[in-house]
C-alpha cells in the first residue's frame, strides 16, 4: 500500500466520557468513509483514522495499491493530470474530515490546528516540477520514484514505464542565467554580539507532577473499499 496523503488535526476541547469518545470516533469514520467513496476516483483504497484523547487529536490517512492508483490515473489522459487530480481529491477528503470532526463536537468549538501531508502523490508531483526546472534529470527522478513506490512497483511495472515517459515529455522551463553585479560588495563582517547580557538566574527545580491519567486512542480502519470496518481501543 502507498500513502496517498494524510491529515492531522487537533482540537483543544474538554475530554469526553469513554463511551461518548468511542461513538464520536466511529461516527466520524463512517461519515468520512462515505464521502471518500463518492469523491475519490479509485476503484479500491484503504482508510485509517486514529483519534486520541487529551482534547481531541486525530489523523486520517488514505492508502492504495500502485495498481489501483495506476488505473485511476488512466482515467485522466495525461499522467501528470491524473496525479494532480487524485491528489486534489485526497486533500479535499482531508479537509472534509476536519470539517466533520469540528462540527461533530457541537457548536462554538475552537478552530483546530491542521497539518496536511502530501504523501506519495505530492512527492511524485514534485519530481515533475524538478525535472521541468532542470533541477534533476529524468534518470534521477526515476530513481527517486522507485524509492517512493517501494515494493509496490512489482505489482504494476507499467506505472513506472508511464511515469518515465511522462517525465521525458514534460515541458521544460527556460533556464535563467544569473549575472554578477559589478561594484557590489557584500558585508562580510558579522554583527557584533552584545556583551551586556543580563546575568543568568539560577534554575529552580520544577515541582513533581502527578502521573498522567490513562488516555484512549481509537484506531479505526478499512483495509479495502469493500472490506470490513475494524475498530480497536488502545490505552496510552
Amino acid at each position: 500500500m502507498i500513502d496517498l496523503g494524510s491529515t492531522d488535526f487537533y482540537f483543544r476541547v474538554p475530554s469526553m466520557p469513554r463511551n461518548e469518545f468511542e461513538a464520536y470516533s466511529s461516527r466520524l469514520f463512517d461519515i468520512w468513509d462515505e464521502h471518500v467513496g463518492r469523491e475519490l476516483s479509485l476503484q479500491d483504497y484503504a482508510l485509517s483514522l486514529e483519534v486520541e484523547e487529551g482534547s481531541v487529536k486525530g489523523k486520517g490517512k488514505i492508502l492504495a495499491t500502485l495498481a489501483a492508483l495506476y488505473f485511476g490515473i488512466g482515467h485522466y489522459g495525461a499522467f501528470i493530470d491524473g496525479i494532480e487530480t487524485i491528489r486534489g481529491q485526497v486533500v479535499s477528503a482531508g479537509d472534509y474530515l476536519v470539517k466533520k470532526a469540528h462540527s461533530s463536537l457541537g457548536s462554538n468549538q475552537p478552530d483546530p490546528a491542521v497539518k496536511n501531508r502530501s504523501g506519495a502523490l505530492g512527492q511524485l508531483q514534485r519530481l515533475f516540477v524538478k525535472v521541468q526546472h532542470n533541477e534533476i534529470t529524468v534518470e534521477e527522478a526515476m530513481e527517486q520514484a522507485a524509492v517512493i513506490v517501494g515494493n509496490d512497483a512489482a505489482m504494476a511495472p507499467e506505472f513506472l514505464a508511464q511515469l518515465n515517459n511522462a517525465l521525458r515529455n514534460a515541458p521544460r522551463c527556460p533556464e535563467q542565467i544569473i549575472l554578477p553585479l559589478e561594484g557590489f560588495d557584500e558585508d562580510s563582517n558579522p554583527q557584533e554580539k552584545d556583551n551586556d547580557q543580563a546575568p543568568r538566574l539560577p534554575k529552580t527545580k520544577p515541582e513533581a507532577l502527578p502521573p498522567p491519567a490513562t488516555q484512549l486512542r481509537i484506531e479505526i480502519w478499512r483495509e479495502s473499499k469493500r472490506g470490513r470496518k475494524r475498530l480497536r481501543v488502545v490505552e496510552i
